[in-house]
């Protein structure tokens, strides 16, 4: 029932849900990731690769891996990435394309 003691219909509620914004915090119990709308993903990526293309221009980047991504809901910490030194890099990157 609802608050005015009416019970809410299934096409009602379903025609609610769907017009939900997409940052509401229903879907955030549905799915940790949408806990975060598009605009904050976004300004995070923004975030960080500004923060790795200043970290790359530093002498800690010869010495070890970057870890100021900011962590979003619902991702791991650490994401399966395989690492590639510059010099590997360069030589797939110099390979002939068919």
């Amino acid at each position: 029932m609802d608050e005015i003691g009416h019970t809410v219909r299934v096409r009602r509620a379903a025609d609610l849900a769907a017009n939900l914004p997409e940052d509401a915090l229903t879907w955030g119990r549905i799915d940790e990731r949408a806990t975060w709308g598009t605009a904050k993903h976004l300004l995070a990526t923004i975030a960080d690769n500004t923060g790795f293309i200043a970290w790359t221009k530093t002498k800690a980047a010869k010495q070890g891996e970057w870890r100021g991504a900011i962590e979003r809901p619902g991702f791991p910490r650490t994401a399966n990435v395989q690492k590639l030194d510059p010099d590997n890099m360069l030589r797939i990157l110099r390979m002939p394309r068919t």
